[in-house]
């Protein structure tokens, strides 16, 4: 009959088979974790094709390394597997680490790194000026994740007016890069002026889809101002790299859009507190002299000059009550005219006013009739819509001819 044990007795068997009948090992992998504890202590996760394995160095170890372990490091280490009861989890204790080579993770991802960058993929000159006022922000990321909440609540802290448009995809696993891919094609139907792709933290492999081609030449060719904040700020990825604007988290890549509008609300609050303020002052101001003219009237009872006083009286009410309108027209127009120059630049109300935006068929903004030709497509962007046109001729400004 089998006795009754505890947990505690079983994982008692565990340890002692685990650690005494498999002898210490010598192992090659990949490191695809890293965390530097404040103990002293080093946790990581080695990795191959088919498994992963929790592993430790103790201070004491740690402290004798002579190579510093990071992500993607292949390396040789000698140690011994142990089991953690409280947690019941196994581990393997790590006595000695040797590099062994970077890693097949970090080795591709160097290669297609220095691909992109031969072929300018990643050249300054190709990315487009993120919109310093936008309207309307398109957002995608996992519509489950941590990464979307941290970016709403920033957006309604700072900028509540800011439409938002979520195009969902995967952020992780096999077939991710696809979905993002997927997401972003979405949003060209609804063109916001600003596009946030972004996903947070995690391993090499968690964040791997990421560092993929396809992806990486279709956001380096997408015809919107594209910002990429993936993973954690110590964390880049190729998208980072061919995007028009990196930033180092979600969280930092909302801040960036939100802040000049968090700067426009502070002035006009600003403003605002002036110009109550001076309003404040100037009726004390007047309340004081009112006051002083009562008490003159009081102390000199001339009475035989009553009615010219009382007309000096009304003279000064009228004369406060005309510079205090005054004083409040300049203010609220001072303000007025701010606000109206503010949004006046806006790109919708710019087009508003009869202008259009011409694109050609890569959608790229035609800025000289030079770039145009006859029987060239283009699309005419008006305020509340898009129109294909052709171009029949073309004349250039001051010419004889067409």
């Amino acid at each position: 009959m089998l006795n009754i044990q505890s947990v505690s007795d079983i994982t008692a068997q565990i340890k002692s088979k685990l650690e005494n009948d498999i002898p210490d090992a010598i192992i090659r992998a990949e490191i695809s974790e890293c965390k530097f504890h404040s103990s002293g202590h080093i946790y990581m996760t080695l990795k191959d094709p088919g498994a992963v394995l929790p592993a430790v160095i103790w201070r004491t170890s740690a402290q004798q390394l002579t190579t510093k372990p990071t992500v993607g490091m292949e390396v040789i280490v000698y140690g011994r597997l142990s089991v953690y009861a409280p947690h019941g989890k196994y581990q393997f204790i790590i006595q000695s680490l040797q590099d062994a080579g970077r890693g097949e993770l970090y080795v591709r991802y160097e290669a297609l790194k220095a691909k992109l960058i031969e072929e300018g993929l990643c050249a300054v000159e190709r990315k487009k000026v993120i919109p310093k006022y936008p309207l309307h922000v398109g957002l995608v990321t996992s519509e489950t994740g941590a990464a979307l909440q941290d970016m709403l609540r920033v957006f309604a802290q700072d900028a509540p007016h800011v439409r938002l448009s979520l195009s969902p995809a995967r952020v992780q696993g096999k077939g991710a890069a696809k979905t993002v891919i997927e997401a972003l094609e979405g949003l060209k139907t609804v063109r916001p002026d600003v596009v946030i792709c972004a996903r947070g933290g995690g391993s090499i492999e968690d964040l791997w889809e990421f560092n993929d081609e396809d992806l990486a030449r279709y956001i380096a060719d997408y015809p919107l101002a594209l910002i990429t904040g993936v993973g954690h700020e110590t964390d880049t990825t190729i998208v980072d790299l061919v995007s028009d604007h990196r930033a180092s988290t979600p969280t930092n890549a909302a801040e960036m859009i939100c802040a000049p509008w968090r700067e426009v609300r502070i002035t006009l609050n600003q403003m605002d507190y002036t110009l109550s303020n001076t309003m404040i002052r100037s009726l004390e101001k007047q309340k004081d002299r009112l006051k002083n003219m009562q008490r003159y009237l009081t102390s000199r009872q001339l009475s035989e000059n009553l009615q010219n006083m009382s007309h000096n009286i009304l003279s000064l009410l009228a004369q406060a009550n005309k510079g205090m309108n005054n004083h409040i027209q300049l203010k609220s127009s001072r303000f007025e005219g701010i606000q109206s120059t503010l949004f006046a630049y806006l790109p919708e109300n710019v087009l508003k006013k009869g202008y259009t935006l011409i694109r050609d068929r890569n959608d790229k903004l035609i800025r000289t009739v030079k770039a145009l030709s006859p029987e060239d497509k283009v699309k005419i962007t008006f305020h509340d819509g898009i129109s294909d046109a052709i171009i029949k001729n073309t004349e250039n400004k001051g010419s004889d001819h067409e």
